[in-house]
């Protein structure tokens, strides 16, 4: 698309992504990809939600319990450095870290000779979910279109080539030389790569050096009129004005048989005509993202590219239009990486180009998690929150354990991070480990979901979620001083204060967030319980 005709819903730019995060996302909620738009070499970036490192691992601390009430009454006395070294040494899950989320590899195109293009133009257009480049080389005009199908379960990369007048128009394939490209995918680690047969790579291994996920990324292409080989581990396309490239990914984490499960997928789509594929993804995405509209007025921007508004934003001009952008880039990152059926978005929804990210990738329940979703149900993308809810309800039998390991309490307990293998244990270290509101954070969103939706199935499908949650803090919480029932040891995470010997300390007794979070949790559980006629007794004493 020419810069001239793009829309006020389309991120453009006049340069490919030279870094990571320059790049462009896509992602169908299982897998995603980031788009770097380079003319002589195209880089995908590929994820799979599920490529956890680590597995299904008992951390609790058993000596946790025994410390328990002792940590609380140094706390009380006010000697924190006394209750932080106890609560360092005994109160923490072991291990402490958790393993992380990885990136799946790459995906790598290059295009012979297409050096020195002209009229370079990269974008993502959220009103499709289609990130599109093109460009002039010679009298030629090439595109090249990515999209991630929640319909068909597969990555499309299609690559056009259309001749071109002196005049300027475009005419129909078949005039000169069609394009050369070669395909390629590769790992940092743990991954082979083999073809199979003229027309498919695979690539696939086994994380944690062969004792973690294994996973599968099958690639074909159809080259339309021109020919298709394997050549020193490459998919060699060449002769043709048109090539669809079809990628599907899996691990065992989902599919028993990740190989099958690719199989499967690629084979099916294949069978579809590019432009069916690409209109179910179209008409998928639209059924989402029209929901909801946000106009702010305001002159129309949109002929600039995305990154010098911003820059004109930044030294003070006003931009309403870029503000309504931003939104909807919100709602479309959501879209793209939490659909019904897969994981909740991580700390980077499920794009992420490393081995060993920052905080794991994982899911941080102290805000990061909560946030992802904060605008599920106000942009009306209620079905993008159902992979929180499910989550959140399959950490209640690690949870469980958790409640009553360290704390002896009934109900089910989760600290500040998780991971898709059920870790609710107080992790890493003081200044946001022992932090036991996780859940009761997340049951906000179980509670959010109901009043907007007013579905009393749904409410009675999580309402174990929002009652185990109330009953553990029946059973965590302790008197202070003055009589309130308060919570601890915990913290107001990743804050520190100054004690009244002029130290620094992290964790206290009933810190303002924990004591809302809770109050909360135990009036929507009241509420709840009143709407579904159930647990009279148990609303009487969270009332109290």
């Amino acid at each position: 698309m020419d810069s001239d005709k793009h829309g006020a819903m389309v991120l453009w730019y006049r340069q490919p992504a030279e870094a990571w995060l320059k790049a462009l996302p896509v992602g169908n909620g299982r897998l995603g990809a980031m788009v770097f738009g380079s003319a002589p070499e195209e880089r995908l970036q590929l994820n799979e939600e599920s490529l956890w490192a680590g597995g299904l691992k008992h951390n609790q601390q058993p000596s946790a319990l025994a410390h328990l009430a002792e940590v609380r009454e140094l706390l009380a006395a006010e000697r924190f450095e006394e209750a932080e070294r106890l609560a360092d040494e005994f109160l923490f899950g072991e291990p402490r870290r958790m393993k992380p989320y990885q990136t799946l590899g790459d995906l790598r195109l290059v295009f012979e000779g297409h050096e020195g293009v002209a009229g370079y133009h990269r974008q993502l257009d959220l009103s499709t979910g289609v990130v599109s480049t093109s460009y002039r080389l010679g009298n030629a005009h090439y595109s090249r279109h990515v999209f991630c199908s929640a319909v068909d379960h597969v990555l499309v990369v299609r690559c056009e080539r259309q001749n071109m007048k002196q005049t300027g128009f475009l005419l129909k394939s078949g005039w000169g030389r069609g394009m050369r490209i070669l395909a390629g995918l590769g790992r940092e680690a743990d991954a082979v790569t083999e073809a199979l047969g003229e027309d498919t790579l695979l690539l696939q291994g086994q994380i944690d050096g062969g004792s973690g996920v294994t996973y599968q990324v099958r690639l074909t292409a159809d080259p339309g009129d021109g020919a298709v080989y394997v050549e020193d581990g490459h998919l060699v396309v060449e002769d043709t004005d048109e090539v669809t490239f079809i990628l599907a990914a899996a691990t065992s984490y989902h599919d028993r048989d990740p190989k099958e499960a690719c199989e499967e997928q690629v084979v099916t789509a294949r069978r579809k005509p590019y432009a069916v594929l690409h209109d179910n993804h179209v008409a998928d995405h639209r059924r989402l993202f029209e929901r909801f509209s946000l106009r702010l007025g305001g002159d129309d921007r949109s002929d600039l590219p995305t990154d010098e508004r911003l820059a004109a934003v930044r030294q003070g001009a006003e931009d309403p239009g870029l503000v309504a952008l931003y939104a909807q880039y919100g709602r479309y990152l959501l879209m793209a990486s939490s659909r019904p059926g897969a994981l909740p978005a991580n700390l980077q929804g499920i794009w992420n180009d490393r081995l060993d990210p920052p905080w794991n990738c994982d899911y941080h329940l102290n805000i990061n998690l909560p946030m992802n979703y904060w605008h599920a149900e106000s942009t009306n993308l209620a079905e993008c929150h159902e992979p929180l809810f499910s989550h959140l309800d399959s950490l209640r039998t690690a949870g469980r354990r958790t409640a009553r390991v360290h704390y002896g309490a009934k109900g089910y307990v989760v600290h500040h991070i998780n991971d898709i293998w059920g870790w609710t244990t107080p992790s890493d270290g003081l200044s946001s480990g022992l932090w036991p509101t996780g859940a009761a954070w997340l049951c906000q969103h179980l509670w959010s979901h109901w009043r907007y939706s007013g579905d009393q199935a749904f409410l009675e499908r999580v309402y174990p979620c929002l009652k185990e949650a109330a009953e553990f803090f029946l059973g965590y919480l302790v008197e202070d001083t003055e009589g309130h029932l308060v919570s601890g040891p915990s913290l107001s995470p990743e804050n520190a204060f100054i004690t009244p010997a002029g130290g620094k300390a992290w964790l206290c007794l009933g810190p303002s967030m924990d004591q809302q979070i809770i109050g909360e949790l135990l009036a929507n559980t009241v509420a709840a319980a009143e709407v579904l006629g159930c647990d009279a007794e148990l609303a009487d004493r969270l009332r109290t």
